[in-house]
């Protein structure tokens, strides 16, 4: 049998199953789980590029949306 491989993308490491929600929707339920880490550490960090990643994408929304708004004037 084949495991699947699921590494740190910061370590390396093996990530283990963190967070796991259910969502309900109109005909079924979605179901969204989050995996981690095992080093707490490299996990924050993780986070935090994520986090930097997500706010400069936002930004460039952000100025895509401005820029459409001005030029409708």
């Amino acid at each position: 049998m084949n495991k699947a491989i699921n590494p740190c993308i910061r370590c390396g490491k093996e990530r283990i199953k963190g967070k796991e929600t259910t969502i309900p929707n109109a005909y079924s339920d979605i179901k969204s789980t989050m995996y981690i880490c095992p080093d707490p550490e490299c996990q924050k960090k993780v986070e935090e590029e994520l986090a930097a990643k997500a706010a400069k994408r936002q930004s460039f929304i952000d100025k895509r949306i401005h820029f459409s708004k001005k030029n409708k004037k």
